[in-house]
């Protein structure tokens, strides 16, 4: 088995673009558009509340079915409808123009595979099973945004940021490493007191 090669892409300013209508097209936008993407959405007929979010996120609505041309200039497509017909025109097009591009529940033609992702300021935990079990990699999701949300985690994560930043260049490494040192999993993260 050829396994994934995880990335953290940049997608701030960039093009993406999104097919399909309902409930996962929704979630596609938010997070396009929370990484910073400027996100076009096809789809023949948006539900009233996926064209509100569109409208709210500043996302180009196209009213109508996908077209081949749409893939221009796109850096990254995401499939949201079941249609494998669609799905697959979809993957030789992206594959013709070298645009990252998945189709959801559909592997195949695809070129990547969505992670359930949980942050906590700039942390962030992914959680991939090379689309095999997406429902185990939500409830590991739900798991570590428990563990990570709570105020003495947020607050070591700005303190070892704040000390990162803050530390002459030639002491950082190892500073800022044994500081992150004090964080432990212990069914619940725990920040160990330094005096001990």
């Amino acid at each position: 088995m050829t396994l994934s090669f995880p990335v953290a892409l940049k997608l701030e300013a960039r093009s993406c673009l999104v097919v399909g209508n309902g409930n996962e097209a929704l979630q596609r936008l938010e997070a396009l558009a929370g990484a910073g993407a400027r996100v076009s959405l096809v789809s023949g007929s948006p539900s009233p509340e996926l064209e509100a979010r569109a409208r709210e996120l500043g996302v180009e609505l196209l009213r109508r079915d996908y077209q081949t041309a749409d893939l221009e200039g796109i850096w990254l497509a995401v499939c949201c409808e079941m249609d494998a017909a669609l799905a697959s025109r979809m993957g030789a097009d992206a594959d013709a123009r070298q645009v990252f591009f998945c189709a959801i529940d559909q592997p195949a033609p695809s070129s990547f595979s969505h992670v359930a992702l949980t942050r906590s300021g700039p942390l962030f935990v992914a959680i991939g099973t090379e689309g095999k079990a997406p429902a185990l990699a939500r409830r590991l999701k739900h798991e570590f945004a428990r563990a990570l949300g709570t105020p003495v985690v947020e607050q070591f994560i700005d303190a070892l940021v704040r000390l990162r930043e803050s530390a002459p260049a030639e002491h950082r490494a190892s500073q800022v490493t044994q500081e992150a040192l004090r964080l432990r999993l212990d069914g619940a993260f725990v920040v160990d007191d330094p005096k001990h």
